[in-house]
């Protein structure tokens, strides 16, 4: 089976950083206590390059801010891997979650503005048909969207439904399903579509001319172009409907023009603002969830926020701002591998940053990524043949730097390409290495389908029903690929 993002896009994480989120720690210092970023983070940007390549991150943008301004911002590599160069203020990246607190500041507005009651139960502004009736939807509301205590699920796949783990605003459980009722709710407070709204409310205040939750043509020339973990081009993605979780398009430079006014409280009433920072449930030691944000307090300072990750179109991005010290960066990637370097790019900030800690993303340095650059490498080179032989060569040295995951996403990412016997290869050596997995039966056999292997594709997934009996993927294409079958 694919191995789903977001999170966004479906990757489970653990229930602590179920998302596209985090939050990290700033040390020290007042507000006006001078410097916070040494030398505009030029050991940052001369590093960028070398972590880049090894990362096999195609084209990154970032932003500094320090002392309320942007003191530095621009752009590395290439926005679609094969010509020109990323630029911080026309190049347009899809900004994944960092949808998020865009969402949330509108919704602030709309609430300071005595159009939406936070504490109002959503179903008062509008109807949503996708609760099936379930009463529970009844209970939830923009407070509770905003920290992540809605208990609903963070996105559905395919044919899912909407489901509650817990009573609303009990506890913390990432979702993004939640910002889809919010979403719908704007809408109707406004009487505008949500793209429409967002312009109004946000964009146009905030001069941020490059930002849309929508496709616009004007981007065309300008857009960066996802890849995969294997440095693989991902199809264009162009959201022609608004979806609040994720679908923001923008500039590296336009997203640090919202942190600017974040952190000035710029269109907030002060108590609105301070609300915003201030923690509204647990959700690990030392890190809360605020109205938008993730969260962590100490003695002086307030850090805020947010990780991005839409992994089927090949973004990742993250974004952390120091209220106190007015610093704080954006950095958003063409790659799903953005986030390896999340630790590297976030030192321009002073601090230990141990929220970090709560990204459960692979390192650029680990074994099995620096395998998976390797592989990639022989790939690009001599083919399948020969990244499957070093493939091989690696597993002999040392068995942990090939996990399972690393053929698999070999072998989606072939897929993704149209490759699909080369994708059959790179299974059948991964079913080879994990006989005991259902999911490697699973790959199998959406890659049997796709080549137009129906009997092949059954069988593969009828083993990895009987592998894992509560893989609903494969028994429902099993079943469906039998019917078929028969007729």
């Amino acid at each position: 089976m694919k191995q789903r993002l977001s999170l966004e896009l479906g990757k489970q994480l653990a229930p602590i950083c179920a998302a596209a989120l985090l939050f990290a720690q700033i040390a020290g210092g007042q507000a006006g206590s001078g410097v916070c970023v040494a030398d505009s983070g030029r050991a940052l940007r001369e590093r960028l390059p070398a972590l880049m390549d090894s990362a096999m991150i195609p084209g990154l943008a970032l932003a500094i801010i320090d002392s309320g301004k942007v003191i530095w911002r621009g752009g590395f590599g290439s926005p679609d891997s094969k010509s020109g160069r990323v630029s911080a203020d026309r190049t347009v990246f899809e900004a994944a979650s960092l949808s998020k607190p865009v969402i949330a500041y509108a919704t602030l507005k709309l609430a300071d503005a005595g159009q939406l009651d936070l504490d109002r139960p959503l179903i008062r502004y509008t109807q949503y048909p996708d609760f099936h009736g379930d009463t529970l939807g009844n209970l939830v509301t923009a407070k509770m969207v905003l920290a992540h205590t809605t208990g609903l699920q963070n996105e559905r796949i395919g044919s899912d439904s909407l489901r509650f783990s817990f009573n609303p605003g009990t506890r913390f459980q990432y979702s993004g399903e939640g910002y889809v009722f919010l979403g719908k709710a704007i809408e109707a407070i406004t009487g505008r579509p949500l793209a429409e709204s967002m312009k109004a409310l946000v964009f146009d205040p905030l001069a941020m001319t490059h930002s849309s939750f929508v496709w616009e043509t004007r981007f065309d020339d300008d857009a960066a172009l996802g890849h995969g973990p294997f440095g693989d081009p991902r199809k264009r993605t162009r959201p022609r409907v608004a979806r609040a979780p994720s679908s923001l398009q923008t500039t590296v430079s336009d997203y640090a023009r919202f942190l600017v006014a974040i952190q000035k409280g710029t269109g907030l009433r002060p108590e609105t603002s301070l609300a915003m920072q201030t923690p509204a449930v647990d959700v690990a030691p030392g890190v809360s969830w605020g109205l938008g944000w993730a969260i962590e307090k100490d003695s002086a300072d307030t850090a805020l926020a947010h990780h991005g990750d839409n992994s089927n179109s090949g973004f990742t991005a993250f974004t952390l701002l120091n209220v106190q010290r007015q610093c704080g960066l954006v950095y958003f990637a063409n790659s799903t591998n953005g986030l390896s370097i999340v630790k590297e790019v976030a030192s321009v900030i002073p601090g230990a940053h141990p929220g970090l800690a709560l990204l459960n993303y692979e390192r650029y340095d680990a074994r099995a990524a620096l395998a998976r650059a390797r592989v990639a490498a022989k790939l690009r080179s001599g083919g399948i043949d020969a990244a499957l032989l070093e493939y091989r060569k690696i597993a002999e040295e040392n068995p942990d730097a090939t996990p399972e995951k690393l053929l698999n996403d070999l072998g989606y990412s072939l897929l993704n390409q149209a490759r699909n016997k080369d994708a059959i290869r790179a299974f059948r050596q991964n079913i080879a290495a994990y006989p005991g997995s259902a999911n490697v039966y699973d790959s199998m056999g959406d890659a049997y389908l796709a080549d137009g292997h129906p009997t092949a594709a059954r069988d593969a997934y009828r083993r990895a029903t009987e592998l894992d009996s509560t893989n609903t993927h494969a028994r429902f294409l099993a079943d469906s690929l039998n019917s078929r079958l028969r007729h």
